[in-house]
């Protein structure tokens, strides 16, 4: 189950699964209880304010608890996105202008934004600890994993780095990365730095593989449909790490039966 979707059909969803011989095996979290209200959003796991945290962590406590109830064994945390001063949407346009590069209109907006992620990286790195602190106590018990997901770009949480930061600070835990290769493919795009080393291990001890490929810097396309950086292509994490094949909405059956054929 994917961002967005409300937790009242998870159950319904569930049984409809096992009467077709499948089950609902992940979800992201946290979920709202039921459709948001226009204009509204979900709290995020990794906002500045307690109480925002708080109300996300509730939410995702909820989802933990329901998520036993129908056996789905891994959890993929949404933290929520980074608001900087400087949007995405900027940095998009000018990099489908090309104008990132140095002496480029989007270079100054550009560094702008990394520079105040890097500066706000401790009080992230804070507030992604603390809300994993609370619910790993929750995940354990009830025999479920929780995924880091590898932020790609400056509005994401956790990055590269602060994420084996919390890998290591919950070392034994049920707590795993993602290997993500579309939002790897996008890091790479936009030069932000991870070594070989890194993205070796990352692929070789991921708790999940979620298999997709990015277009420019849009990840979330079937495999098939996008593309990916090389240095991602060239990993192939073992075929034992669970799968979940991840496409857009305007995807065929037909393009969903040949990406899911060709990950098994």
């Amino acid at each position: 189950m994917s961002g967005g979707t409300p937790l009242e059909i998870l159950t319904p969803l569930a049984t409809a699964a096992r009467q077709a011989g499948l089950s609902v095996g992940s979800l992201v979290l946290p979920l709202p209880e039921r459709p948001l209200p226009s204009g509204r959003r979900l709290p995020r796991l990794a906002a500045p304010e307690q109480d925002e945290r708080t109300a996300a962590i509730a939410l995702a406590t909820q989802g933990l608890l329901a998520a036993a109830g129908v056996e789905s064994r891994y959890v993929v945390l949404d933290f929520g996105p980074v608001t900087l001063t400087t949007g995405f949407a900027a940095i998009a346009r000018a990099f489908a202008r090309r104008q990132l590069g140095e002496d480029e209109p989007g270079e100054a907006l550009w560094a702008a934004a990394v520079g105040e992620r890097r500066a706000r990286a401790a009080a992230l790195s804070d507030a992604c600890l603390w809300a994993l602190e609370a619910l790993v106590r929750i995940a354990e018990p009830v025999g479920a994993t929780l995924v880091l997901p590898i932020g790609a770009t400056p509005w994401e949480v956790p990055s590269p780095r602060e994420s084996r930061a919390l890998l290591d600070t919950f070392v034994g835990a049920a707590v795993g990365a993602a290997w993500d290769p579309g939002k790897l493919s996008v890091l790479c795009e936009l030069g932000l730095s991870i070594s070989d080393g890194r993205l070796a291990a990352l692929g070789e001890t991921a708790a999940l593989v979620l298999d997709n490929d990015a277009v420019g810097i849009t990840p979330g396309y079937l495999p098939g449909l996008g593309e990916r950086d090389p240095r991602i292509a060239a990993i192939r994490p073992p075929a034992a790490i669970p799968r979940v094949v991840l496409g857009g909405p305007t995807a065929t059956a037909a393009e969903v039966a040949v990406a899911v054929a060709k990950a098994g």
